[in-house]
């Protein structure tokens, strides 16, 4: 899954989580891929534990260290900055594009399109599927307003930064 982390001079850092594997009920490992102004940062494996309602990480599944339990925050601090936490999507405001335009982070192919001209919409509501690095990705509306424009279709394959939808807002 893509998570965005975007401060507030839209600067932004992009986690990919790549692979989940379940060695027991009590251990999850992780491989994620931080990507920051287009260029691999880094790339990691950690392994999360739970043991006695507790939570532990560790880089090397040897040395661990103890950390609370997380419940899907909506800001991060680190260091001197603070992004806001975006899971799967990145607004359109944030996009590149004006407010009210969705375009491409990425290359994909259109999987479903769950909009029409005229709809109503709602920010965080999901209003294509792209399929991209072989992940289903769902696109969501970062502001409230009505579908002005459809560009796209279903099984189009897109480039990087083609505009799927314009949102006249409210």
């Amino acid at each position: 899954m893509r998570t965005y982390l975007i401060d507030d001079d839209k600067n932004e850092v992009i986690v990919d989580l790549t692979r989940t594997k379940v060695h027991s009920s009590e251990l999850v490992e992780f491989d994620y891929s931080t990507i920051e102004d287009n260029k691999l940062i880094d790339k990691k494996t950690i392994f999360v534990r739970q043991l006695c309602g507790q939570y532990f990480v560790s880089e090397n599944n040897k040395k661990w260290s103890k950390i609370s339990r997380q419940d899907l925050p909506s800001r991060m601090l680190n260091v001197d900055r603070v992004f806001k936490v975006y899971r799967g999507y990145k607004p359109s405001g944030l996009s590149g594009g004006n407010e009210g335009e969705l375009l491409t982070q990425m290359p994909g192919k259109i999987v479903k399109i769950n909009t029409q001209v005229g709809d109503t919409v709602e920010p965080g509501q999901t209003l294509i599927i792209l399929e991209a690095m072989k992940m289903e990705n769902e696109i969501k509306c970062g502001v409230a307003g009505t579908v002005k424009a459809v560009h796209v279709k279903e099984g189009d394959a897109l480039d990087q930064g083609v505009l799927m939808i314009e949102i006249e807002s409210n």
